[in-house]
């Protein structure tokens, strides 16, 4: 029995891991791994309640959401520390490659984090994940019409976000420029 729950796990659920982890590194850079470690071990458990006709990454990405919950819920008030002194050297897994392959520009990550949470959740699900509505809905637990909602004020949102900090980045430029004595 638990080969063959082994065996359709990473059948199913394993060729996602990328995507989730990307996923998981755009919602909290700092623990994005401990969120997808998090989220596989859940899938795993309750990989006996995983419905084979369904879309198994929308599945994970609701775990995901899950997890990402928990963790704001309980870490909301704890404080980071400094950790240059005992910085190590990361672990590099072959899965990262592919994750680095697709990686966001700073300007757009920037822009993103100011998006709010139920904003930026929908739009990473729509835009970077291609998800259906249905799919996005069933993750958030809300209904269709909340997230194509939550999409357009995110897009709107992001694009105001991605105008503005161009237009500073032009402006300072300019500003530049004219201090330098340049045309």
């Amino acid at each position: 029995m638990w080969r063959s729950k082994t065996k359709e796990f990473e059948r199913t659920a394993v060729p996602h891991l990328a995507a989730v982890y990307r996923f998981a590194r755009q919602l909290d850079e700092s623990r994005a791994q401990d969120l997808t470690q998090e989220t596989f071990l859940r899938g795993w458990k309750y990989f006996g309640s995983y419905k084979p006709e369904t879309n198994c990454r929308a599945w994970l990405f609701r775990i995901l959401r899950n997890v990402w919950s928990d963790h704001y819920r309980r870490n909301r008030l704890e404080v980071s520390l400094d950790e240059g002194e005992y910085s190590e050297v990361e672990p590099y897994y072959d899965w990262e490659g592919e994750f680095l392959r697709n990686e966001m520009s700073p300007e757009l990550e920037s822009a993103l984090e100011l998006v709010p949470a139920n904003y930026r959740w929908a739009l990473l699900l729509a835009d970077v994940e291609e998800l259906s509505y249905q799919e996005i809905a069933q993750i958030m637990e809300c209904p269709i019409g909340t997230v194509m909602s939550r999409i357009n004020r995110g897009r709107r949102t992001l694009a105001r976000l991605l105008h503005t900090s161009t237009e500073l980045a032009c402006g300072s430029e300019k500003a530049a420029k004219i201090y330098h004595g340049d045309k």
